[in-house]
């Protein structure tokens, strides 16, 4: 049976996660800081068969997230499927030293926190899939959010060499990076987002990548295209048209 692991569960993307994977007897470990969220979450997971265990951690907390994987390791062997999908935007001017710190807590400190107390166990069974939720902001720095897209390129480049490590061992790896969701943490961006997708459409395409066992998983393909042009683009380039898209 299933046993998977998903971290920020308690809304967006990974709520909708949580119930793209909950099928039949399917064992769904969600962490998220918000237990309100995940019991309703549970509540609907529970009706369509699965096995929801609620854990209420900071995914920052290093200690928390070595306990927590020791007691599922414990009691269930490792993971089949560990998305590690906690993340924040931070504040709007997110280019300075603070927001840099608050984010990679997050987003970069997260992810590893999430994923190291279980690789080995993964490596020495020779199987399970892991998924890093990045971003298509880790091609380009964009304007008033500098950090996150800092973040996210950590997550890519770092991605990559444990999927290289861990490839040989049986353990898949993928990144994923999504374009823009309408979610909480997307909701008051100060600048236009081209192909906006719904939470529900963000997962599907998720879950089909990993299942298809590819490496990287990146849509929309037209906001693609765009972002890995405007990342080839000399920097004034990119730049001006930043501005102009900014003012339409």
């Amino acid at each position: 049976m299933a046993n998977i692991l998903i971290t920020g569960a308690s809304s967006g993307l990974g709520w909708s996660l949580a119930l793209r994977y909950g099928d039949p007897e399917a064992t769904l470990h969600l962490v998220a800081r918000r237990v309100d969220r995940l019991q309703a979450l549970s509540a609907l997971l529970s009706d369509r068969g699965a096995r929801p265990i609620l854990h209420g951690i900071d995914v920052r907390d290093r200690s928390e997230m070595e306990t927590l994987a020791r007691r599922i390791l414990e009691d269930e062997g490792p993971p089949s499927l560990i998305i590690a999908n906690a993340g924040v935007r931070g504040p709007e001017e997110g280019n300075g030293a603070e927001a840099m710190r608050l984010i990679f807590d997050t987003n970069v400190m997260g992810v590893l926190n999430t994923i190291e107390p279980f690789l080995p166990a993964m490596k020495k069974a020779g199987h399970g899939r892991i998924a890093v939720i990045g971003s298509l902001a880790s091609y380009r720095g964009l304007p008033k959010a500098g950090a996150y897209c800092a973040s996210k390129a950590a997550l890519a480049a770092w991605t990559d060499a444990i999927r290289y490590d861990a490839a040989p061992r049986g353990v898949s790896v993928s990144l994923i990076n999504p374009g823009y969701i309408a979610t909480e943490m997307t909701r008051n961006n100060p600048y236009p987002m081209p192909f906006v997708l719904s939470p529900d459409n963000a997962a599907q395409r998720i879950r089909a990548g990993i299942d298809q066992g590819r490496d990287r998983i990146a849509f929309p393909f037209l906001l693609l295209v765009l972002v890995r042009i405007l990342a080839l683009l000399p920097s004034r380039w990119g730049d001006r048209l930043l501005r102009a898209a900014s003012k339409s």
